[in-house]
């Protein structure tokens, strides 16, 4: 019967000129059901965020929780897209949530799909009482230079500090990304309470959020042809 199933829906697809790598990149950026939590999932993830949000643990507790919030997030029960490793120890620092596509994931080239990942991620969860500082998202830089990765996801649960877009850790992350390259996604409450409603997933999450960081760095509609270059280039 499931071979039935996919092979039906393998034809309607291959019909409308779509193959399931374009299918699944298009749920990703559309914010499509079909990548959200699957309902075990959902309700664990609920449970814990209205625990978190509550109050009822301290700091230390609070940070344990945040973590397992993250670990539901990419390891849900109806897709195993990522191997997650959580606590992980070098020499000088620790690494919260270490991820990277499973081989499932390799074998369907899903990597090739959701490229902002790159081949692996860190994720660092901070339940501070205020927002994150300039301080620690220069740390989190610091720690995702030494790991070479290209993508660092914060969940800060109060967000991070900035008035506006270039001021303080809003600032700096922009200014990492258009120096160095290195992504940085910030991800707070309100953005979980759209997980928690059913409205998104954290793949269209982070898409949006990249291809909104990438938009506010792009600086290339602003340069145009200068009039002398044609006459310096003659010269």
């Amino acid at each position: 019967m499931a071979d039935d199933i996919i092979q039906q829906a393998e034809e309607y697809l291959n019909g409308i000129g779509l193959n399931v790598f374009q299918l699944i990149n298009a749920l990703g950026k559309s914010k499509s059901k079909a990548l959200n939590l699957c309902q075990e999932d959902k309700i664990k993830f609920k449970q814990i965020f209205e625990e978190i949000d509550n109050g009822c643990q301290d700091t230390g507790e609070k940070g344990k929780k945040l973590e397992e919030l993250t670990s539901i997030l990419f390891n849900s029960q109806n897709r195993s897209f990522f191997e997650c490793k959580r606590n992980i120890r070098t020499s000088s620092n620790e690494i919260d949530l270490f991820l990277s596509w499973s081989e499932e994931a390799r074998i369907n080239q899903i990597n090739n799909v959701f490229t902002y990942f790159g081949d692996y991620f860190l994720c660092e969860c901070k339940n501070y009482d205020g927002k994150v500082s300039v301080t620690y998202a220069g740390k989190f830089f610091s720690l995702l230079s030494l790991a070479n990765a290209k993508l660092g996801i914060l969940i800060a649960w109060e967000g991070i500090t900035g008035r506006g877009k270039w001021d303080s850790a809003n600032g700096l992350i922009r200014k990492i990304a258009l120096k160095e390259g290195v992504l940085i996604i910030p991800i707070d409450k309100h953005d979980l309470k759209k997980i928690y409603d059913d409205e998104t997933n954290i793949y269209s999450l982070v898409n949006e959020k990249c291809e909104a960081l990438l938009n506010d760095i792009d600086y290339s509609k602003f340069v145009s042809k200068h009039m002398a270059e044609d006459e310096y280039l003659n010269t």
